[in-house]
Formats: C-alpha cells, sequence, structure tokens
C-alpha cells in the first residue's frame, strides 16, 4: 500500500498524492476555483508560527491558499496529522526552524 493509498483511506479522496514531505490535495478557491494545492512541511510550520493565532482576520493562508479561517485551519490540522503519522522527525524540525517546539 503505498502512501497516497493510505491517504485515501486515512484523510479521502481529495488527496491526489502524499508523500513524507508533501502533501497534494483538491480544494476550492474562494471564488470556488478547483485548485491542486501542495502543502509542505515548512508550509504547515509557517502556518502555525504565523496564521494559527491571528485573531484579527477572518482569513488566513496556507501554503499560498487564502481563505475562510475555519476551513484554512481545518486543512493546516489536517496536513499536520499526515505528517505526523509519516515523519514526525522532519514535522518537529520544520517547526524548530520558526522557533516552534511540537508537543508530540
Amino acid at each position: 500500500m503505498t502512501l497516497t493509498d493510505q491517504a485515501h483511506s486515512a484523510l479521502g479522496r481529495f488527496v491526489e498524492k502524499a508523500h513524507r514531505t508533501k502533501l497534494v490535495v483538491r480544494c476550492a478557491t474562494v471564488f470556488g476555483e478547483e485548485v491542486s494545492l501542495t502543502i509542505s512541511l515548512a508550509d504547515v510550520a509557517e502556518y502555525y508560527a504565523t496564521e494559527a493565532h491571528n485573531m484579527t482576520s477572518g482569513c488566513r493562508t496556507l501554503a499560498g491558499l487564502t481563505g475562510d479561517w475555519r476551513q484554512i485551519d481545518g486543512l493546516a490540522s489536517m496536513a499536520l496529522d499526515w505528517f505526523k503519522r509519516v515523519n514526525v522527525v522532519d514535522m518537529r524540525r520544520a517547526a524548530r526552524r520558526l522557533g516552534l517546539e511540537l508537543r508530540f
């Protein structure tokens, strides 16, 4: 079973490709346009370092996709869960580069 097959089972069929360092998912922009979004370990770490605690805006950005904070936060959480499952060492390393210390 490939990582993509595992991601389909664990996350859903909207996952196009899954790797140890990136996750490619189908999602929609705020205009309803379907896009293929590549989320890396660094993107997830940057999101939690800069965006996750921003309560002043209803919009957040992950891997270049900006949208409603609830959907973007859900996408970031899903990606973090995936990387914790398949590559926790490099996820911690990416977070430490931005001054975060993960507690898992």
